[in-house]
């Protein structure tokens, strides 16, 4: 790889406290949800929010809700789970949510609301849910990622991952600086990564990781770089792969949680 371009990725200022720095869109998934700091901040900082079908009964349905989650966007999907009591509460509010009905048959939930945001708002998202559930829509999520992410860059925007344990995202083929912590903001990520070469093999190489590697092939099927640990005092992790290449880091339990 001759380029010297590298990405640069800020996954910690999503969920910081401060005022955000970059707009993103945040797309509720059909999940279950907790109401703490992880969602509310989320919440916050999104300039955009759009809930993907069953995801606004999720919202709906929180056990401490009371309007906090009432001013979305839009409901987006083939609309087989929303609930016809959470529909009219959404399109009632002062500022009322589209509700779309996409009847694709060929495409998921999650799919038609990450086109619907590329084609109003042209932003990054963060899918909150992501990789939960079943296995099959896990694996449906993942390939949405390289599906909506192609090319050698992120013109579209970045993808973002989100479980209640874990903030997933896709490395393309080239360097890249991943920053861990960022100067003022308490810590988001816990101490274990992954690097996963889902579509094909890939030789990667990283530093800032307890077991750093160097030109290191790795495949499904092979060696993986999985259950790794940012060292306790790195800032951001270097990893140059050949491919691209899912990157995966666990998320911080903040203490609590539901009392911020």
């Amino acid at each position: 790889m001759a380029s010297s371009l590298v990405f640069e990725w800020h996954p910690a200022r999503l969920m910081q406290a401060d005022e955000p720095v970059d707009d993103f869109a945040l797309l509720v998934l059909n999940q279950p949800l907790k109401n703490g700091i992880t969602l509310r901040r989320l919440w916050k900082n999104a300039s955009v929010r759009v809930a993907a079908d069953g995801g606004a009964n999720r919202l709906y349905e929180l056990s401490s809700f009371q309007g906090k989650f009432s001013n979305l966007q839009a409901i987006i999907g083939d609309l087989d789970s929303l609930t016809s009591t959470v529909r009219d509460f959404y399109s009632s509010q002062p500022q009322p949510a589209q509700v779309i009905h996409d009847r694709d048959q060929e495409s998921s939930d999650f799919g038609k609301s990450i086109k619907w945001i590329r084609d109003s708002y042209k932003t990054d998202i963060v899918a909150l849910g992501g990789i939960g559930g079943r296995v099959d829509q896990g694996i449906s999520q993942l390939h949405h990622l390289y599906l909506f992410q192609p090319g050698p860059g992120y013109e579209a925007g970045r993808i973002f991952l989100l479980s209640g344990s874990s903030l997933t995202f896709l490395l393309k083929e080239g360097r890249h600086r991943i920053h861990v912590r960022e100067d003022g903001e308490q810590d988001v990520f816990a101490k274990h990564v992954g690097i996963v070469p889902l579509r094909e093999p890939s030789r990667i190489t990283t530093k800032g990781l307890q077991w750093d590697v160097t030109d290191w092939l790795s495949q499904i099927g092979g060696k993986l770089s999985t259950s790794n640990h940012v060292l306790p005092d790195t800032k951001y992790v270097e990893i140059e792969t050949t491919k691209d290449v899912l990157f995966t880091v666990a998320l911080r339990q903040i203490e609590n949680e539901d009392d911020a």
